[in-house]
């Protein structure tokens, strides 16, 4: 990302799994779990990604939701009774396809391999 000169594109998929998982976290800390954070932490992280966006670090482009889903359809079909692959790993691949990307940032090996297969080139 630092030698990159373009802001990596996003879909509204991304920010709404990233401030699910936040909020899930103010869960997981409401109810003892060391892997939680609290509400104040939760908020200053939202905050912080929404000034990333608002200063573009991250753009978000729309996929067009009845066409993400189509194409998200057709990657069902292709690779999830072969490599079981789940729903949002899925809509990911498909949000990169719909919106004319060439790369995709994953640390999730599911999703890795269904973006290769679909000639994305996967970092890291």
């Amino acid at each position: 990302m630092e030698t990159s000169r373009e802001s990596p594109v996003i879909s509204s998929l991304v920010r709404y799994e990233f401030q699910q998982a936040v909020w899930f976290k103010v869960w997981l800390h409401s109810n003892g779990q060391s892997a939680g954070v609290n509400q104040q932490a939760a908020q200053s992280v939202l905050a912080a990604f929404d000034l990333d966006l608002d200063q573009g670090v991250w753009r978000i482009e729309d996929a067009g939701f009845d066409r993400l889903l189509g194409r998200a359809e057709s990657l069902v079909f292709t690779h999830t009774s072969r490599n079981g692959t789940r729903a949002v790993d899925i809509l990911h691949v498909a949000s990169a396809l719909e919106t004319g990307a060439t790369e995709l940032l994953s640390f999730d090996q599911n999703q890795r391999q269904i973006a290769q297969a679909e000639n994305l080139v996967v970092f890291p």
